[in-house]
């Protein structure tokens, strides 16, 4: 049976993820079976024993970050670090301000929708590695240097795993209180339509999107100045999923795409670009190339129906000159290793 505030989903103003996360820090701090139920899960993946952690929601840092969760131990150090997320973005400052603040022996946490844990990883370790942070990746785990770790849980797992230890307990009414929360999860998490908010219908969204189609053109521009394409006898062309111009660069043919579907699947960015031979495929041994292009220059490539798209992560709060030429920049350093 859907919870109550979950009936209620289409009806709440406001964040979503600030909604979830309060409920789980309310949780939290009412209940110390709740509180090990989480340091158990977080150990089970990282292996580091937390205990008397007390959590505390939107502890704000010194470049204005606000975690949705912080965990604060006796000594006063932040130690665990919660981000609830359902389909927003990540801000400016995730993750990599976040994991700034990170003493040794800590872990910063997503929480996400199941079906954004691959979207969201991706993200998260395309802005780490544009900021030099090294780690290693363990499927949903990332380590880094002093012990620290980035985790991206689904929040079936959290919140299922404290249901059943509030059970165990026999705390009847946190238990209703959970199922709350996990039904307002489920209602977002298997939603495929969200419920249209006022912002939606603004015009600037419509001018937004507009924009992206008119910055595709604006990039194509670009490139014919920047190295040898022709767009010759191929038409610029709508699609299912967005827009796409097609046209060839130094001797191999590519897509530029604007495309909601990868977007929503694999990475936050609209654009993409794919490259093929001169027959439109890629063979084996060109997606070689595409790989060790993707590896050298640090451009995320990714797999969808047998054909890899490197995704065009453009610069934020730039003017439209800058994010032309940085878009264009990476597509002739990935063609000139095609060569």
């Amino acid at each position: 049976m859907p919870s109550l505030l979950g009936q209620f989903f289409s009806n709440i103003k406001g964040s979503q993820e600030d909604i979830a996360s309060k409920g789980l820090v309310y949780i939290l701090q009412l209940s110390n079976s709740a509180k090990n139920a989480m340091y158990k899960l977080i150990q089970n993946n990282i292996n580091i024993l937390y205990t008397d952690i007390q959590f505390i929601a939107q502890n704000i840092g010194e470049n204005n970050e606000r975690p949705d969760i912080s965990g604060i131990d006796n000594s006063g150090n932040e130690v665990i670090i919660i981000e609830a997320k359902f389909w927003a973005s990540l801000t400016g400052n995730q993750p990599v301000e976040y994991l700034k603040r990170l003493e040794k022996n800590s872990v910063l946490v997503f929480i996400c929708p199941k079906q954004r844990e691959i979207s969201l990883q991706n993200e998260i370790e395309s802005r780490m590695r544009s900021d030099s942070i090294i780690y290693q990746s363990f499927n949903n785990i990332l380590k880094l240097d002093k012990n620290n770790f980035l985790v991206i849980f689904n929040w079936n797992i959290v919140l299922n795993t404290i249901k059943e230890a509030l059970i165990n307990n026999e705390e009847k009414l946190l238990v209703s209180d959970i199922d709350q929360i996990i039904g307002f999860c489920e209602v977002i998490d298997n939603n495929t339509f969200l419920p249209i908010q006022d912002n939606d219908l603004s015009p600037s969204f419509a001018k937004r999107i507009n924009s992206y189609y008119d910055l595709l053109d604006k990039i194509v521009d670009k490139l014919k100045m920047l190295t040898d394409i022709s767009t010759t006898g191929l038409k610029a062309t709508p699609q299912r999923f967005g827009y796409t111009r097609y046209f060839t660069i130094d001797d191999n043919c590519a897509s530029l795409e604007l495309n909601t579907y990868l977007w929503a699947e694999y990475s936050d960015t609209p654009f993409w670009i794919a490259i093929k031979d001169k027959a439109w495929q890629q063979p084996n041994e060109f997606k070689n190339k595409l790989m060790n292009a993707s590896k050298k220059h640090k451009i995320n490539i990714f797999n969808n129906n047998d054909i890899l798209y490197f995704s065009l992560i453009p610069k934020r709060n730039e003017i439209e000159e800058n994010v032309i030429n940085n878009i264009a920049e990476k597509i002739v350093r990935i063609s000139k290793e095609l060569k």
